[in-house]
């Protein structure tokens, strides 16, 4: 007779979790095939469906939600008795962890090589995006932890604060000499991240104090490409400052003379609150502890810390 094994228990959880078979497959490292035969094999044992197809979804049935809900805590209590029977340095899987692009890459990637040396067959899968989209994905499970940026409110999340990255308006050394190192707010354009990043929020803030419209904003989506766009000596921007040190340092960049309080970004990282996997709870612990007790640019990228980096593209 067929026995229920625990790779169909996990793969019930993460088609729950994920929404979807191909996300579920992507998870566990194996095929969309192989998570269909997972089901059938679970639902012919059982003898009863578990899932149900809405639309694009698929979503657990009465006896489904059932037993997703009696069997997740068995699953995990398994993999952390088997984390903690075996070195760390044994941990398998893929940590999937969201990078806010106003974040400090270089402490992120760091932190990365240092777990690396710890967990050499843990496998990274970053996703660059904006801070909102970010803490939904964490929320909903697609994404493990995430580093995100601006103050936090989701009670579905827990946030521990990794220090704060400053910002300041920016323009490039062209743009001063093409106005006799005479620049202000009132010169223009002014880009910032669209609506609603806190980015976005700061930076109308800023020109109502000067006495400008917030409407006169011009968007764009991307961190590096407003640093590219401000460089060209095609605008000004509130920039943060460990992105651009380089080009501040070389002149390319200059401050403005603004008489208002310094701004920064708070840096956090995050989980989800009702996160029980073993693995993801001890990278979170340590992410916490190494990317507190980092400066924003005191780490550099370690060269044999290669994570799949995915930039995603917002409309």
């Amino acid at each position: 007779m067929f026995r229920l094994g625990l790779h169909h228990l996990e793969t019930l959880f993460w088609i729950d979790r994920l929404g979807s078979f191909a996300a579920a497959a992507e998870r566990l490292n194996t095929t969309q095939s192989g998570i269909s035969s997972r089901v059938r094999e679970l639902e012919a044992r059982l003898k009863t469906r578990v899932f149900q197809k809405e639309g694009r979804r698929m979503l657990l049935t009465l006896r489904g939600r059932d037993l997703v809900r009696r069997c997740e805590p068995l699953l995990q209590q398994v993999n952390g008795v088997l984390l903690s029977v075996t070195d760390e340095a044994y941990a398998t899987g893929t940590v999937r962890l969201g990078l806010d692009e106003m974040a400090a890459a270089p402490r992120v990637f760091g932190f990365v090589h240092d777990v690396a040396a710890d967990m050499p067959h843990l496998n990274w899968d970053l996703i660059v995006d904006a801070g909102a989209a970010l803490r939904q994905k964490i929320a909903d499970g697609v994404l493990d932890m995430g580093i995100v940026s601006g103050p936090l409110d989701a009670q579905e999340l827990v946030a521990q604060p990794i220090g704060r990255t400053g910002l300041a308006w920016m323009a490039s050394a062209t743009y001063f000499a093409a106005r006799q190192d005479r620049v202000s707010l009132h010169d223009g354009p002014i880009w910032a991240l669209p609506r609603p990043s806190h980015h976005h929020l700061l930076t109308a803030g800023m020109l109502r104090e000067a006495g400008l419209p917030p409407s006169g904003i011009n968007a764009c989506n991307h961190v590096q490409a407003i640093i590219d766009i401000v460089r060209a000596g095609a605008g000004i921007g509130m920039l943060p400052e460990h992105l651009v040190g380089e080009d501040l340092a070389r002149g390319v960049l200059r401050r403005l003379d603004i008489e208002a309080a310094p701004h920064a970004l708070e840096l956090h990282v995050v989980r989800r609150r009702d996160e029980a996997d073993p693995i993801v709870l001890r990278v979170f612990e340590r992410a916490s502890r190494r990317l507190r007790s980092a400066s924003p640019d005191a780490v550099a990228v370690a060269a044999n810390a290669s994570p799949r980096v995915h930039v995603l593209s917002r409309p």
